[in-house]
């Protein structure tokens, strides 16, 4: 049985955080950069997910595109990172799904890079991650609207493979250009995405009150990793206080609201 067979019948559980830990272990720098440096850490990370029960894990590949690698000197690494993760991400799964990860670029500045680098960017990331075979793609943490388009359509024009597509709201319920979050998830499915849905920024509560107002699609199934919470700086360190209970039961009331796949984001 394959992935979207999977969940047209269940809820599937995704993994969370890959970057929270690793930074609670003590690493704090390009943590993208760690599959080739600690690729025991990253496994160890994957393996730890797998064995809490995950049905779905992600490749450390998130910040893995020339432009944001480019901040730290690591453009030319590109490619050996994202082999590297899908290799590392299959090496754990065991019977979990391996999702090749791409994350958004723009965030609160939408002038800070042009479309076209973006693409180029993203073309780049992707090629390199289908010629692992991963079994879907995640795309996520995207605030952009136009972005999040822009860069579906190369997807879904590239493979055949599964798509989710998370978006990410700086406030309850509308985008970042003002488009409400159902309008959003609306426009993704019908450029492609298999799956869509929101992530990151916001935690549980807040994301549970914006799908109230958010129908079920009938041409994609809906996904939800939010955040532990709003995190806390305690002595330098960032400190998410959201108790275990807290994230079950708000896993309870995703899966209520349709939800057919639940992980997590920062803090988790």
């Amino acid at each position: 049985m394959g992935f979207l067979e999977d969940i047209k019948s269940k809820t599937l559980i995704a993994d969370g955080a890959m970057g929270t830990l690793l930074y609670s272990y003590g690493i704090d720098r390009c943590f993208e950069e760690l599959n080739i440096s600690k690729p025991e850490e990253v496994r160890r990370v994957h393996e730890a997910y797998v064995q809490a029960g995950a049905d779905i894990i992600q490749t450390n590949t998130y910040g893995a595109n020339f432009i944001k690698l480019s901040r730290y000197g690591l453009e030319d690494e590109t490619k050996q990172i994202n082999e590297k993760a899908v290799r590392l991400a299959r090496s754990a799964a065991g019977s979990a799904y391996v999702l090749g990860t791409l994350g958004g670029i723009r965030t609160f500045n939408k002038n800070s890079y042009s479309l076209e680098d973006i693409k180029r960017s993203f073309r780049e990331q992707l090629y390199l991650l289908l010629n692992e075979q991963p079994d879907g793609l995640l795309l996520e943490t995207y605030y952009d609207l136009e972005e999040a388009r822009e860069v579906l359509k190369i997807a879904r024009k590239e493979t055949g493979l599964p798509i989710i597509l998370n978006v990410s709201m700086h406030e309850e319920g509308v985008l970042q250009d003002g488009t409400p979050l159902a309008d959003g998830l609306k426009q993704l499915a019908s450029l492609g995405a298999d799956v869509v849905g929101i992530n990151c920024r916001l935690g549980p509560y807040h994301m549970i009150r914006a799908l109230e107002e958010v129908p079920l699609l009938e041409d994609a199934y809906l996904s939800v990793y939010p955040n532990s919470s709003l995190p806390s700086l305690v002595e330098g360190r960032l400190v998410y206080e959201t108790d275990d209970e807290y994230f079950r039961e708000s896993a309870e009331e995703f899966r209520n609201q349709g939800a057919r796949i639940i992980g997590g984001c920062c803090g988790t």
